[in-house]
C-alpha cells in the first residue's frame, strides 16, 4: 500500500496540537492510534482475546497428546522386550536343564543366569550413558555412533570370562546381543517411544530412524552370531569382532579427522590414514581381548604371543582392504573376511 496522509481532528484538542501522520495501516489501525495519542484508552476485542485462549489451549492439548503417546509407545515397547526376554531365557534354562545344551549343574546355570544379567544391565547403561552425550550435544552426532560402534562389542567380550565353560553358556551370552538388536528393531520401526527416537538418532548418520535397522541392526546380528558359532571355542570370534567394531570404527573417526589430504586413488571416501587406523586399533583390540580371555582361562590356544600377535596382525591389514571395497556392507564385509583368516591361520 502507498503511504497516505490522513488529518484526524479530535474533539476538545486544541488546533496547535493535532498531526498529520503519515501511515500504512488500514483506517481504524490509523484511528486507534489517534486515540492512543489523546490520551483515549482502548479496550482489546474479546475475540481476539478469546483466539488467543483457544491456540493456548490448543497447544496444550496437542502436548498432552503427544506425552501420552509416548507413553504408550514405551510401554508397548517394554512389554515386547519383557515378553521376548522371558521366552528366550525360560527355553535356554529348560534346555539347560534338560542337559540339552551341555552337563549343567545348578552352579554353573545360576552362573550364566548372573552374568547374562549383570551383562544386560551393564550393556543397557553403557549404550545409554553414549546415547545421552549425544542428546545433549557434548558429542556429536556422527561420533557418538562410531563410539557406540566402537566399544559395544569388545566391553561384552571383557565379560565373557564370567560365563560358565559349558558349550550352552554361549546361548545365555547371545541373549545380550539379542535383546539389543530387539531394541534397534524397536526403534527403527518407531515403536520404542522417546527412548527409541534418543538410540536411533545416537546411532543413525541422518538422525532417521530407520537407519537403526541398516548398519547398527546388522552389527548386533554379527555379534549374535559370532557367539553362537565361535564363543570361546577359539579366536575366531574375538578377531572377526574385533576388526568390526575397533578396526572399521576407528578407521571411520580417525580417516574423517586426519584424512582429507590422504585419499586412496580409487577412493574418495576412504583415506590412508583410516587405513592404518583400521589396522592398528584391530590389531591392538584383538590382542587385548585374545591375551585377557587366554589370562582367565576363558580361551586355550597353542600359540605363543608372538605368533599369535603376528598373525592377529596379517589378518588385521587383509580386513582393512577388503574395508576398502566399493561394494557391499562394512560390517558384513569385514568380520567374514577376518573370520574365514582366522579360521585359516588361527583354527
Amino acid at each position: 500500500p502507498r503511504p497516505v496522509k490522513s488529518v484526524v481532528r479530535l474533539r476538545g484538542v486544541p488546533a496547535s496540537e493535532q498531526r498529520s501522520s503519515f501511515t500504512y495501516h488500514d483506517p481504524c489501525q490509523r484511528h486507534s492510534a489517534s486515540l492512543k495519542a489523546a490520551g483515549t484508552s482502548i479496550t482489546e476485542p474479546a475475540s481476539n482475546k478469546h483466539l488467543s485462549a483457544n491456540t493456548t489451549d490448543a497447544s496444550q492439548i496437542d502436548s498432552k497428546d503427544i506425552e501420552q503417546d509416548d507413553l504408550l509407545s514405551r510401554i508397548g515397547s517394554t512389554k515386547i522386550q519383557i515378553g521376548a526376554s522371558i521366552t528366550y531365557l525360560t527355553s535356554a534354562i529348560t534346555l539347560a536343564k534338560l542337559n540339552l545344551l551341555g552337563p549343567y549343574t545348578d552352579t554353573l546355570l545360576y552362573r550364566d543366569l548372573g552374568a547374562t544379567v549383570f551383562s544386560t544391565v551393564a550393556a543397557f547403561i553403557l549404550v545409554k550413558s553414549l546415547t545421552k552425550l549425544s542428546t545433549d550435544g557434548i558429542v556429536e552426532a556422527r561420533d557418538s555412533r562410531k563410539i557406540i560402534h566402537t566399544l559395544c562389542a569388545p566391553s561384552f567380550l571383557v565379560v565373557w570370562p564370567l560365563f560358565s565353560d559349558v558349550y550352552g553358556a554361549r546361548f545365555f551370552a547371545g541373549f545380550v546381543a539379542g535383546l539389543q538388536g530387539l531394541r534397534l528393531w524397536l526403534a527403527g520401526t518407531r515403536r520404542g517411544g522417546s527412548d527409541g527416537n534418543e538410540l536411533a538418532g545416537a546411532i543413525s548418520r541422518s538422525g532417521n530412524s530407520k537407519e537403526a535397522l541398516g548398519g547398527p541392526f546388522i552389527y548386533t546380528l554379527i555379534l549374535f552370531s559370532s557367539i553362537m558359532l565361535f564363543f570361546t571355542d577359539n579366536l575366531t570370534g574375538v578377531i572377526a569382532l574385533s576388526s568390526m567394531a575397533a578396526g572399521d570404527g576407528m578407521a571411520d573417526i580417525v580417516g574423517r579427522r586426519f584424512g582429507k589430504n590422504n585419499k586412496w586413488p580409487f577412493s574418495s571416501s576412504k583415506s590412508i590414514a583410516g587405513s592404518l587406523a583400521f589396522i592398528v586399533f584391530s590389531s591392538l583390540c584383538a590382542i587385548g581381548l585374545g591375551t585377557w580371555l587366554q589370562y582367565t582361562g576363558t580361551i586355550s590356544t597353542v600359540y605363543s604371543f608372538g605368533e599369535m600377535t603376528s598373525k592377529i596382525v596379517f589378518i588385521s591389514f587383509a580386513s582393512a582392504m577388503v574395508e576398502l571395497l566399493p561394494f557391499g556392507d562394512d560390517n558384513w564385509n569385514v568380520p567374514l573376511a577376518a573370520a574365514a583368516l582366522s579360521m585359516l591361520l588361527l583354527p
